[in-house]
């Protein structure tokens, strides 16, 4: 794959999110001060043309500004028990897609799960890096947890490649350089399972190459999909990207339910991008 396919991988995002303008039911803790950030994201998905946001708050917001603002031109629902309400307009249809927002993840993904009887949600992040679509996955951080797991993202992450025109070359990440053999028996472990996990993912024939611990050089080359050793160390990168170098992150879709769904973190600076991706996803699913 070259660079050019992940660079119009952005592109397509935003122009799926355009087509369809899909209704996106998107979460709103009033409890916490990123409430702001999410109430202006949906206004400015909206204003735009990227979708239709209808909030999923606990309780009303009193503050002059955003009471004229929600109501007006940001439908809110308001109950005691936000997330339901979430999984369940996302689960009956009455929303296309959904955005976790900056609701608490506690409850909800296990709704998530339970309501869609998946044990895990194999969430996949997509990143904007130097232009072009980098998925990394696992970034939950009970998911991933044996070789079973990644195969089954790695196959989940094809699909979602493919629906937005990414092309699909998969590094796998371990806790060494592949000469670090020998250093200490976790590194020995690591090393050794990621040479039997790209193994088994070239068996499967998908074009996957070992990077050991090198995160960069895989970045850096023509990865489009950034395979973490678990959903811990997939979190930490996300982390470090993301909340402390600013790149751009467009959400974390889960790649296992049927319908559109893309967590977020509670300590993004903007929700814009998560709503853009779900409408696109949307769109996607209806062959835009």
């Amino acid at each position: 794959m070259s660079d050019g396919a992940g660079a119009s991988a952005g592109g397509r995002i935003y122009q799926l999110a355009l087509s369809r303008k899909a209704k996106v039911a998107v979460g709103l803790d009033w409890g916490i001060p990123s409430s702001e950030r999410v109430v202006n994201s949906a206004l400015c998905a909206k204003r735009d043309g990227y979708a239709e946001p209808v909030l999923v708050s606990s309780r009303r917001e009193t503050s002059p500004h955003f009471s004229e603002v929600i109501g007006d031109e940001l439908p809110l629902i308001v109950d005691d028990e936000p997330e339901a309400v979430l999984v369940d307009l996302l689960k009956g249809g009455a929303v296309d897609a959904a955005v976790r927002g900056n609701l608490g993840s506690r409850t909800l993904i296990p709704l998530l799960r339970s309501e869609f009887r998946k044990k895990n949600l194999c969430r996949v992040t997509l990143l904007e890096i130097s232009g072009r679509v980098v998925m990394l996955a696992p970034v939950g951080i009970e998911e991933g947890d044996s070789a079973k797991d990644l195969l089954s993202i790695a196959q989940n992450c094809l699909k979602l490649s493919s629906s937005l025109h990414i092309g699909y070359k998969i590094a796998v990440i371990s806790g060494g350089r592949l000469e670090d053999k020998g250093r200490s028996p976790r590194v020995d472990r690591m090393l050794r399972s990621s040479e039997s996990l790209v193994e088994m993912l070239r068996g499967l024939n998908f074009c996957a190459e070992n990077y050991g611990i090198e995160l960069e050089r895989a970045i850096e080359g023509d990865a489009t999909l950034v395979l973490a050793p678990d959903g811990i160390t997939g979190n930490l990168i996300f982390r470090s990207l993301v909340l402390v170098s600013n790149v751009e992150s467009f959400g974390a879709c889960a790649t296992a339910l049927p319908k559109p769904y893309v967590d977020t973190s509670r300590a993004k600076g903007s929700y814009l991008l998560p709503i853009i991706l779900a409408s696109a996803l949307k769109a996607a699913a209806e062959g835009k």
